[in-house]
């Protein structure tokens, strides 16, 4: 998404928001937009490169036309899948005269048109890459099993296996007799030991049949 705020002379800025579609919303990346030229909104995996992305692409026009003069971002995991990537679009930026600033930071990347070291030094050593990593591992994660769950594939831990109607009648049988023999499904549960779930389970299945007969 494409939001055109105002056209401010002093310095234009583009604020660029990403989230995963699957696990996060954009609230509080937004709580400011009022303030930026442009809005620019992804939702997409962050393991999908800036300029691949389809608001990316965008951004890296608007910077190639010379039609901004910082980025600002909530954080670092919103333009990078790691330090490499992170540092060439940095790298690139810079090239086109543009700044990035990072909110949680409140720091920027060009000062007076020069190379802030300071903020290069602390996302090179800064240990929240580990926490990026494990976000795109996570995401990663999720969009597997929503893949899954989209083609029927995908299956609880829990739920190991699923036996067929034939096989669960058949394992237990003889509670079966005694419920259509008449008896009450608290006096089975106490003789077999089976919990209130499986005879309700039993009496489904069993139900039909009894119809039919």
């Amino acid at each position: 998404m494409i939001k055109d705020i105002k056209i401010r002379k002093e310095i234009r800025i583009i604020r660029y928001n990403r989230v995963s579609s699957i696990t996060q919303n954009l609230d509080r990346q937004q709580k400011n937009n009022e303030q930026y030229t442009y809005v620019f909104e992804d939702k997409c995996s962050g393991t999908i490169p800036l300029f691949e992305r389809t608001y990316g692409i965008h951004l890296k026009s608007y910077v190639e036309q010379g039609k901004v003069d910082e980025i600002s971002i909530h954080s670092i995991d919103r333009l990078a899948r790691d330090l490499k990537n992170l540092l060439d679009v940095i790298e690139f930026f810079h090239s086109n005269g543009v700044s990035l600033y990072i909110e949680n930071l409140g720091m920027r990347t060009l000062v007076d048109g020069k190379m802030n070291y300071t903020i290069k030094m602390m996302i090179s050593v800064m240990g929240s890459f580990a926490e990026i990593e494990n976000d795109i591992r996570r995401e990663r994660q999720m969009e597997g099993i929503e893949i899954a769950k989209s083609l029927g594939k995908y299956k609880n831990r829990k739920q190991r296996g699923s036996e067929s109607t034939m096989m669960f009648l058949e394992k237990y049988k003889k509670p079966i007799e005694l419920l259509e023999k008449g008896y009450k499904g608290s006096e089975v549960c106490k003789i077999y030991n089976l919990n209130k779930n499986t005879i309700t389970k039993i009496k489904k299945y069993i139900k039909p049949q009894n119809e039919l007969a």
